[in-house]
């Protein structure tokens, strides 16, 4: 599959595209955008892929220990475990949100405007997505945490109504007898 046919996203004009980023706090002016460098746009999909991956700054900042043991010098790896680990993140981002053509040179070294404003437009879409599935998600879990205090409280009410029965149908078997 290529990059170009798996859109299913509308890309968005760069009022939109700052509008989106302002609701999610992150400050970035149209300059930015139009001629994007690696600084701002290392930042930028850094505080994305914390916002929408779940994963902190700390926990991307961790080795990993299983891994960092099969190394034969780990300290020459302080830097380049943390650039890996945000890479994969980015990555898996990207790509749940359309984007399958991530490209470290072109998406995070050298970035472009176009391809920028592309995947920007993909990662606020997911992002809209998300929100709006997670409120049903949410809505449905109440329910359904509702349900289950419910039927708890009715089969202790089932539980006391059978004993009750079993009371009286004895007090009743020794009358008749």
């Amino acid at each position: 599959m290529t990059g170009a046919s798996s859109y299913s996203f509308p890309v968005l004009g760069n009022q939109e595209i700052l509008a989106c980023l302002n609701e999610l706090e992150m400050q970035v002016e149209e300059a930015q955008l139009a001629k994007p460098h690696f600084d701002f746009v290392r930042q930028l999909y850094e505080n994305l892929v914390v916002l929408l991956v779940g994963i902190s700054r700390e926990e991307m900042q961790q080795p990993v220990f299983n891994a960092i043991d099969a190394l034969e010098f780990p300290e020459l790896h302080d830097e380049s475990i943390p650039c890996v680990v945000f890479i994969k993140n980015l990555s898996k981002l990207l790509r749940a949100s359309g984007i399958q053509d991530f490209s470290i040179i072109k998406d995070l070294h050298k970035p472009d405007y176009a391809r920028l404003r592309r995947n920007l437009s993909a990662i606020i879409n997911f992002a809209k997505f998300r929100e709006e599935k997670l409120s049903l998600f949410t809505d449905l879990q109440e329910d359904s945490e509702s349900a289950v205090v419910s039927k708890q409280s009715l089969e202790v009410a089932n539980t006391k109504l059978k004993e009750d029965l079993q009371r009286l149908q004895s007090a009743r078997d020794l009358e008749s007898s």
